[in-house]
């Protein structure tokens, strides 16, 4: 006699969600948890929305996993101003007076023109104007980014003065082109020039969405102030180790100017920013 088996019949749905013994199932990522693909995703369609919320580039970004640049960027800036502070600035001036009068020796009527021009982008009067017309043209779209100018405006001379006085050093008298007034490091101007011109990409910011011209604001503001760095040494009124000083000091400054920017933010948003994002993360989900 045969043995009969009963079949018990299995739904087929029943059959796509029956698990095998035998293969383990592997583990599903939440839903909360996007990846790194769709992550980019987000962060491109939240900067289209709002670009100086979300910019491709910001200081802190560009630090972040560079700590030891970021170490060596403080070292050096505390190594030139202690030296320019000792032994009246004996060191510094090993490779400072070469570079004067190397500088100086090479001077055209071209370059004249030239650096005596670009050099007014940062003086104490187109720098407060600027500061004071980028505020304003800030303040009905973005509060927060016109409040980080303003600090920024008129946080620079205070931290700029204090060092100067606490360093002393003496400015290069070999054929200067302008007069110069007070000490020599770091160079005010260099200074000014990062301060005022570093924030002009975040404001162009407020008013475009590309970032194509949000990369041509960062071109022109950095070449701006090489520039003027250039010119301090080039009319004679600053040694050269004053120009890296302020540069290096300036990119800190920055970052101090970016958390400002954050706290003012987080504090009571800007005009329409928050929305924006909203919006921009209900259209990427």
């Amino acid at each position: 006699m045969e043995d009969v088996t009963t079949v018990t019949p299995v739904a087929a749905g029943d059959l796509l969600e029956a698990p095998s013994a035998d293969v383990p199932r592997r583990p599903v990522a939440a839903a909360t948890e996007p990846t790194d693909g769709t992550d980019a995703t987000n962060r491109r369609a939240l900067g289209s929305q709002c670009l100086h919320c979300h910019p491709p580039l910001t200081p802190s970004s560009f630090y972040r996993g560079r700590r030891p640049l970021l170490v060596l960027i403080g070292a050096v800036f505390a190594f030139l101003a202690v030296s320019a502070a000792i032994a009246n600035a004996w060191l510094p001036m090993r490779w400072d007076l070469p570079i004067q009068e190397w500088v100086e020796a090479h001077r055209t009527a071209a370059l004249d023109t030239f650096f005596l021009g670009v050099s007014r982008f940062g003086s104490t009067v187109i720098v407060l104007s600027a500061g004071a017309l980028l505020a304003a043209l800030s303040w009905g779209k973005c509060r927060a980014v016109s409040i980080a100018v303003i600090v920024a405006t008129l946080g620079r001379p205070v931290l700029e003065f204090v060092l100067k006085a606490v360093v002393g050093r003496d400015r290069p008298d070999l054929e200067r082109m302008v007069n110069g007034h007070g000490p020599s490091f770091p160079s005010g101007h260099v200074m000014a020039a990062v301060a005022l011109w570093g924030l002009l990409p975040l404001v162009v910011a407020l008013y475009t969405r590309s970032r194509v011209v949000w990369w041509a604001s960062v071109v022109f503001s950095l070449s701006l102030i090489l520039a003027i760095a250039a010119s301090r040494v080039y009319l004679g009124v600053h040694w050269a180790s004053d120009v890296m000083g302020g540069l290096l000091l300036g990119s800190f400054f920055l970052l101090g100017i970016e958390a400002v920017l954050g706290y003012a933010h987080k504090l009571s948003g800007c005009g329409g920013a928050r929305r924006h994002e909203a919006d921009a993360r209900s259209r990427a989900s």
